[in-house]
């Protein structure tokens, strides 16, 4: 789990899964490339408090870092989690990304059919929330990865295994879109801008990241199709502010 000004979810999101996980490692902080931008190196809105209140538990490691990208960061946590558990899977979950616990079962029997498989990574669906917790788009994401000695994260969400000879084009990679995660991404700011000139920054070019805020002040996204919610949310998530009783 990488966090940076995550108060309004990380609770929830490391709530959510630690019951059902060998190990939590977070690691906190801004890149160095969104801190050339102005951002704070540590977290400013109490994403602190919240991740050091789990200090103590054995289950969890916190490292405070400012890595040179997203992916240096990932890595960051990486080599703890290779540490800890060298031939296990590694699944990404972001500080504001739910799961509930029936998926995560699903998702330990799913790495153990992978390695079968031969197979090292796999996309899951993410059910992406815009403005509140009754709209949601569709998107899918690579998030559970096979540890290997050498493996490395090369973005924020895609892995090489130099050791395997596998890079992220093959038949290494499964989409299991029966896997789903409630992801609140666009439920808690403008961050999207900051991610916008960050990509411009580092390609030295106009980039144009598709969310932004109209006229009446909502999130939207001309290539990403907006739905009504009609489903359950994760019960953990009862708790939240934002939650309007589904």
């Amino acid at each position: 789990m990488t966090v940076y000004n995550e108060a309004k979810f990380v609770e929830y999101a490391i709530r959510a899964c630690l019951p059902y996980v060998d190990d939590l490692v977070i690691v906190e902080g801004a890149y160095v490339e969104t801190v050339k931008l102005g951002a704070s190196p540590r977290s400013t809105d109490g994403t602190l408090n919240v991740i050091h209140s789990f200090v103590g538990d054995p289950k969890v490691r916190i490292i405070e870092a400012n890595e040179l990208s997203d992916k240096d960061q990932r890595n960051r946590g990486l080599e703890i989690i290779k540490q800890i558990n060298p031939d296990g899977w590694v699944l990404i979950v972001d500080g504001d990304e739910i799961y509930d616990p029936n998926t995560i079962n699903m998702i330990k029997m799913t790495a153990n059919n992978l390695e079968k498989q031969g197979r090292l990574a796999a996309y899951f669906k993410s059910l992406t929330f815009v403005n509140d917790f009754s709209h949601y788009t569709e998107q899918t994401f690579p998030r559970l990865f096979r540890i290997t000695p050498e493996c490395k994260f090369v973005n924020d969400n895609f892995m090489e295994w130099p050791d395997k000879g596998a890079n992220w084009f093959g038949p290494f990679i499964v989409r299991l879109p029966y896997i789903k995660y409630f992801h609140y991404a666009f439920c808690k700011g403008d961050r999207f801008e900051l991610k916008k000139k960050w990509w411009e920054t580092r390609f030295n070019k106009p980039f144009d990241y598709g969310w932004h805020r109209d006229e009446s002040g909502k999130i939207v996204d001309s290539s990403h199709e907006v739905y009504e919610f009609s489903g359950k949310h994760p019960d953990i998530m009862k708790a939240h502010p934002m939650y309007g009783g589904k």
